[in-house]
């Protein structure tokens, strides 16, 4: 898969891309609103969009609603990432038909997920598996998930420690989880 991350972040662009490897996906960062246009406008098979509220003073929600005037909004997933979200701010982002709002620190798992369960509502199973190359490592690591919950290293209420942190914790667990 191809995602474009609309963040500044480079913390957060190093977590994505690290649970990205696993299932042989890319994370594009991009800064700009008119690079993330520029690229949609393409035509590349792009994924799905993270971005965080606003990206170089820009709000980044201008992307969405390009999504919907181009026609591309129902198949290209839009999930905000966010470090403090407003009660108006998240009604407003669900209004304008974001497929998730997560808090940061977030579950990098749970961002491919929700793509991942969009496009396949949207786009069927069979161009998911044809996008990735470790899904079922990424659905295994999911059920354990679900069934460890209590062991998760990254709950919303855990705000304490920067993404790397966060992200070490996620990668440790992995390993358990995988017998490495």
């Amino acid at each position: 898969m191809r995602i474009i991350l609309l963040d500044e972040d480079k913390e957060t662009y190093e977590v994505l891309q690290e649970v990205a490897k696993l299932s042989g996906s890319k994370i594009i960062q991009i800064t700009t609103l008119e690079k993330a246009k520029e690229l949609i406008d393409k035509g590349e098979d792009i994924d799905g969009i993270v971005a965080e509220k606003r990206v170089n003073n820009m709000p980044t929600w201008e992307i969405l609603s390009y999504l919907k005037r181009t026609g591309k909004a129902n198949e290209i997933p839009f999930i905000v990432l966010a470090k403090d979200i407003t009660p108006e701010e998240k009604e407003f982002f669900e209004y304008m038909g974001v497929v998730a709002i997560l808090e940061k620190p977030f579950n990098p798992l749970e961002v491919f997920m929700d793509i991942v369960e969009h496009l396949k509502k949207v786009k069927g199973e069979g161009y998911v598996k044809e996008r990735l190359k470790g899904e079922e490592d990424l659905l295994k690591l999911k059920e354990k998930l679900q069934e460890e919950k209590e062991e998760l290293p990254a709950k919303k209420e855990e705000k304490s420690g920067g993404i790397l942190e966060v992200l070490k914790k996620f990668i440790d667990f992995f390993k358990r989880l995988l017998g490495n």
